[in-house]
């Protein structure tokens, strides 16, 4: 079933792992995270960033997922960094089972009343919502800086919004790193014991593995990433029009993409020990 990122993310408080959430921006992407599900029963999150949803429509993508998606472990349907109350309510109507609202950059009285609308409106329509407080560095929508989410903060914020899951500060930055990132694993683990939400970790592409596992074991439920699915779907292309640089046909090259970004999904799937919690 396609369900909410709360429903995903208790089972993987349960559980003891991580949901990936995995950013796609075009049908062969859908495609490949899907068949990266599908193969090791695993639940995972399709999430789009707003300059995706500019690109190819808010509904496209929603009825692009849903005809795509062919049963199996449950999956849902996520808007990453949403930067408005608009955005948010346009994903809900077109049937995003969660949105994220980041007001992360804004003063902390303020995130907390435009996250608390959000979550009221979610709420009526069975959306869950993913907040942010502190900041993830590098750029996705617009450029950023790295501010370290305060635990005590993180309680307060969580009681007052009513926010499903929490994004958290914690060294992390979207696209690739530029030398190694210094992730604050024991602050993740400070952040847990204050909140009762599940948290979740940005910029994961380029972290080690054995800095993913640590976060997870310090009560990281959900894991974004994005750069890494993109350069293997440029790679994957690069590969297939090397194959037939004749050809014309799209059909023929584009499988390269897809075939590069599901392996990628599936390694990403077992590192988050997600494989085989399908629940079929």
């Amino acid at each position: 079933m396609i369900v909410t990122v709360k429903r995903l993310l208790s089972d993987a408080a349960a559980g003891g792992y991580a949901v990936p959430a995995l950013n796609v921006d075009n049908m062969e992407s859908v495609k490949a995270v899907l068949e990266a599900s599908y193969a090791l029963n695993a639940p995972v999150i399709v999430q789009t960033i707003p300059a995706t949803l500019r690109y190819g429509g808010i509904k496209t993508y929603a009825a692009m997922v849903r005809a795509l998606y062919g049963g199996g472990a449950d999956i849902a349907l996520h808007l990453d960094h949403g930067g408005d109350e608009e955005i948010c309510a346009k994903c809900v109507e077109a049937g995003y089972t969660s949105v994220m609202i980041d007001g992360s950059a804004l003063p902390f009285e303020e995130n907390v009343a435009l996250t608390r609308r959000v979550v009221l409106a979610a709420h009526r329509s069975d959306v869950s919502v993913e907040a942010e407080l502190g900041a993830i560095g590098g750029k996705e929508e617009t450029e950023g800086r790295i501010e370290y989410t305060d635990p005590a903060e993180a309680e307060e914020f969580v009681a007052r919004t009513g926010a499903d899951s929490l994004a958290i500060g914690v060294g992390t930055a979207h696209g690739v790193y530029r030398g190694t990132p210094h992730i604050a694993v024991d602050r993740i683990g400070e952040i847990s014991a204050k909140v009762d939400v599940p948290l979740v970790l940005h910029g994961a592409s380029g972290l080690s593995d054995d800095v993913v596992r640590a976060s997870i074991a310090a009560g990281i439920r959900k894991i974004n990433f994005a750069t890494q699915l993109r350069q293997a779907f440029t790679a994957g292309l690069k590969e297939g029009l090397a194959k037939y640089p004749e050809a014309y046909d799209p059909k023929k090259y584009l499988p390269y993409a897809v075939g590069a970004v599901r392996a990628e999904a599936e390694r990403i799937i077992a590192l988050c020990g997600a494989d085989g919690k399908g629940g079929m």
